[in-house]
């Protein structure tokens, strides 16, 4: 009772007796032991008793080791646990003096939740020849888990089984180590204890279902790389129990330093579904190894599918940020003893930051040729999501690459926001990504990577998306007059479903791609839409019926129903009311014997918050409710929907640089004139052709900001060319500001550098672009191409 825990249960063989506690697990070898506890368990008050009973015997201490994760609740935990400091200090009142001495670590990020603490101390230390003399290293693997599955976490209550045996099996750990033998035992009315032993190796788990702090640990000890795939097994213990996040500590035998590369599966697991958060490394005295990683389920973070980019990538100097604290902490204990020498003890406290690789591509450069990828996961850290987050960035940028031409900043985390908004607030509508939006290589890829489908409107689009890996089925071709050439094209390419409005487009595809599947767009107008679009597409209702009967004349297969309100809408009605029209026109199709109808696209014209237009939630609540009525799940119809500013509008930043300036008299005041190398031929022509307004923000460069210049100026920004019309904006307040400052315009992303020109030689649309991930992201995000 010393560690305040009971045997429950035993199991034992030749080579080691092994105890299931009531707080975990107990292993005697003879000439070492295990204990494992969890909770609030003493662990190490069964120090003194256990050295007193090896005095009995004549036995000295030759090593010890003490390893746990962070506790989950420290305010808890009782002295000696009250933190790794005081546990140190106690440890060391009876290792501290062996010939080799002690040593300590804290392996992980200290702004992460999960790290992992590990004591170590010995006699005396392996000499080359005994290293030598090491067959193969004899690994420990442990992992954590945390927030388990509630579906894998209801196989571990009492009332779900008839016992313990029967939950062994549902749960799937008999198939984890299946040539063991198992000692399990269930508690009530719920928890989990086993041991398991295969001739001297061994293996433990222990589950505490209750939802809100569910845990499991699985442990083993004593086996090697040819005895056990580790890799597979990892992926097994996850799937048993599918926790929300994880740590894996694997401790690798003395080796000798030669060998640290002949294990190499060690320092690069990677189990299915999981994004690695963190992953560290440390060679011990004993030229032991422990690996250490901190993971969370693909849907937590962005890592594996955002940065897995097609995209020529070089790197930029690296930038520090504190890693933001996101998940509860996770604790496990374990002391073993006979496994670790080592010599004076040492506990880190550095200031540990992560570095940030921003993504830099050459957009001048055809993507599709230049695709490389790179995982980025290990190395790509998180920015804050302040405004002055992102200018540190820049300016660091600009600095380090004495940079004067304009770019874009592309915050990757930000797309992954709105997708998750996206489909929280209209989880039965899908996007297809309007690609004359922003045509970005990485944008595309990212959204791919979710999950979403595209809308093109020409043969480059098309042929860039399909660049990308993207299938004909996720691409619908969205453009009512299409050229022929591009028709044969998209043909070509198995890209079958485009909308029509007219009996002209119907003749041109029944002659040049009789296999299309096409979607009749309608007319339905929002008069407040920022870009109007139905003075030029979509048919009129009283001309349905005959486009039908053409369609259907034709041997043409018709698959849905279209329509667009405009781009940048402002009445969430609008939407309704297509929808409400798109229901006539399925139950007319269907009265004329067309029974394919089965895709409703609702369009685009949707605004993220802080654009200019309607509340991206009001528009939801009017399409949701519109669907519900018109269109019900039991309905069968696919509804899909053609955003491009929504994702493209607040993702992307310009930075430009000041190369003119000058302060004049006007009107009996100080005004101040600005030149920019972006403007109205570039990427601000959105002000006169997507009807933009713009927000513009200082950011000193050359010159250093003065508290007494924040008065600052009634501002003009002119773009640089020789136009009178380039000029960005006008009685803008802005700080003094000199040549070689910045200029900083955020939501810069929709209808900009798709639609920039080269006019008087300035080549804006060759704009590069700086990637980078911004927090916070969604606490339960998840992409479609997650396993």
């Amino acid at each position: 009772m010393v560690a305040k825990c009971n045997i429950v249960s035993e199991l034992s063989d030749c080579e080691v007796d092994t105890y299931v506690l009531s707080e975990s697990s107990l292993f005697i070898y003879p000439f070492s032991l295990i204990l494992k506890t969890c909770g609030t368990t003493k662990l190490l008050d069964t120090v003194p008793v256990v050295l007193g009973f090896a005095a009995q015997l004549n036995l000295q201490v030759k090593c010890c080791k003490y390893s746990r994760s962070t506790f989950i609740f420290p305010e808890e935990q009782s002295y000696p646990h009250g933190d790794f400091s005081q546990e140190i200090e106690y440890l060391d009142s009876f290792f501290g003096g062996l010939k080799a001495g002690s040593k300590a670590y804290v392996l992980g990020d200290p702004d992460a939740a999960q790290n992992w603490h590990i004591y170590v101390a010995a006699a005396s230390v392996l000499e080359s020849s005994e290293l030598a003399e090491i067959s193969w290293p004899i690994y420990t693997l442990e992992i954590c888990m945390r927030d388990l599955d509630r579906s894998s976490a209801r196989n571990f209550y009492r009332i779900n089984c008839n016992d313990a045996s029967e939950m062994t099996q549902r749960s799937g750990i008999t198939k984890l180590l299946p040539k063991s033998k198992i000692c399990d035992y269930v508690f009530d009315p719920c928890g989990y204890s086993m041991n398991a032993v295969e001739s001297d190796a061994i293996s433990t788990v222990h589950v505490t279902p209750e939802e809100g702090f569910s845990y499991a640990s699985f442990e083993m000890m004593g086996y090697n790389s040819g005895d056990s795939e580790f890799q597979i097994l990892i992926n097994k213990v996850l799937h048993c129990f599918k926790p929300a996040i994880c740590s894996i500590a694997i401790h690798v035998s003395s080796l000798p330093k030669s060998w640290t590369k002949s294990v190499p599966w060690a320092t690069s697991v990677s189990p299915n579904g999981f994004v690695r958060d963190h992953f560290s490394m440390e060679r011990l005295p004993d030229d032991s190894i422990v690996y250490f990683y901190n993971f969370s389920q693909e849907k937590s973070d962005l890592y594996s599918s955002v940065l897995k980019m097609p995209v020529h990538q070089k790197w930029l100097m690296p930038f520090t940020s504190k890693a933001p604290k996101i998940f509860p902490e996770d604790a496990v204990s374990n002391m073993s003893a006979g496994q670790c020498p080592i010599s004076p003890h040492k506990v880190g406290h550095e200031d540990f930051t992560s570095s940030m690789y921003p993504l830099f591509r050459d957009s001048n450069q055809q993507d599709s040729h230049i695709a490389v990828e790179h995982d980025l996961s290990a190395m790509v850290s998180i920015i804050g999501p302040k405004p002055e987050d992102l200018d540190n960035l820049i300016r660091k940028h600009i600095v380090n690459s004495k940079r004067e031409d304009a770019f874009y900043i592309f915050d990757l985390g930000a797309i992954c926001r709105l997708w998750e908004t996206w489909k929280k607030s209209m989880p039965r509508v899908h996007p297809f990504y309007a690609v004359k939006c922003n045509n970005d290589a990485s944008l595309l890829a990212l959204l791919s990577s979710l999950g979403a489908g595209f809308d093109v409107a020409s043969k480059a689009e098309l042929d860039l998306v399909r660049s990308l890996g993207v299938n004909g089925d996720r691409i619908i071709f969205a453009n009512p007059c299409k050229l022929p050439t591009h028709i044969l094209h998209a043909a070509k390419h198995d890209v079958h479903r485009t909308t029509f409005d007219s009996e002209g487009e119907l003749y041109k595809l029944h002659k040049l791609n009789p296999q299309a599947e096409v979607v009749l767009r309608i007319r339905v107008c929002d008069p407040g839409a920022r870009c109007p679009l139905g003075v030029k597409y979509g048919a009129e209702m009283e001309e349905c019926e005959g486009l039908l009967a053409v369609a259907k004349h034709l041997g043409l297969q018709v698959v849905g129903i279209a329509f667009h309100v405009g781009s940048g809408a402002s009445d969430p009605s609008s939407f309704a009311q297509g929808i409400a029209q798109a229901r006539l026109l399925f139950d007319l199709a269907r009265s004329m014997g067309l029974t394919s109808l089965r895709i409703l696209d609702i369009g685009g014209g949707f605004v993220s918050d802080g654009g200019l237009g309607v509340s991206f939630s009001s528009a939801a609540a009017s399409i949701n409710d519109a669907l519900d009525k018109f269109f019900p799940p039991s309905s069968g119809v696919t509804v899909i929907a053609e955003p491009g500013r929504f994702f493209a509008e607040e993702s992307f930043t310009l930075a430009t640089q000041i190369f003119g300036c000058r302060v004049r008299q006007r009107d009996g005041m100080e005004v101040a004139e600005y030149w920019v190398n972006d403007g109205i031929y570039g990427s601000m022509n959105c002000l006169l052709y997507d009807h933009a307004t713009v927000s513009v923000r200082a950011l000193h460069v050359s010159t250093m900001w003065e508290s007494s210049w924040s008065k600052g100026y009634k501002s003009t920004i002119f773009g640089p060319t020789c136009d009178g019309l380039d000029t960005v904006m006008q009685n803008v307040w802005l700080p003094r500001l000199d040549y070689g400052d910045w200029l900083v315009f955020p939501r810069m992303g929709a209808y900009t550098k798709s639609a920039a020109s080269s006019f008087n030689g300035f080549d804006i649309s060759g704009l590069q672009t700086v990637y980078v991930v911004s927090t916070p992201l969604p606490s339960d995000f998840k992409c479609a191409s997650c396993p």
